[in-house]
C-alpha cells in the first residue's frame, strides 16, 4: 500500500522497486527513506526527468504550481508536462503523476 501511495502504480518505478527489494539490493526501509534522493533507487530516472526541464523555466514554474496548488493555468504547458509524464489530471485538478515526483521536484526546482 505504501509503495502504491509513493509511485501511484507507475509501471517502470514499481517494477524497479520490486526488483531492487526482491534481489536484496536494498531493504524496503531504504527504498522509502531514499526514494526521492538523487542517489537513491530512482535517482537515475529522476535526474533524467529533471534534465528534460533544463532551461525550461516556464515548465519548472508550472510544475511547482501543480505541486503546491494542483493547477496549471496554461493548457499548452499542461500538455507538455503530461507528455513528459510528470503530471496528470484528476477531475478539475492537475496533480503530479506520483508522490515521488512531487517530493523530488518540490526540493530540486526551488533552488
Amino acid at each position: 500500500m505504501k509503495l502504491m501511495a509513493l509511485l501511484n502504480g507507475h509501471p517502470y518505478l514499481v517494477r524497479k522497486a520490486l526488483y531492487l527489494v526482491a534481489s536484496s539490493q536494498i531493504t524496503t526501509t531504504e527504498l522509502f527513506n531514499d526514494a526521492s534522493n538523487t542517489r537513491g533507487p530512482f535517482g537515475d530516472h529522476l535526474r533524467r526527468l529533471l534534465s528534460l526541464l533544463h532551461d525550461r523555466q516556464e515548465l519548472k514554474q508550472a510544475l511547482l504550481q501543480v505541486i503546491s496548488q494542483n493547477i496549471c493555468e496554461d493548457q499548452q504547458i499542461f500538455w507538455q508536462l503530461r507528455g513528459i509524464g510528470l503530471v496528470r489530471s484528476s477531475g478539475q485538478e492537475v496533480i503530479p503523476r506520483c508522490q515521488l515526483y512531487a517530493d523530488y521536484f518540490r526540493e530540486h526546482l526551488r533552488g
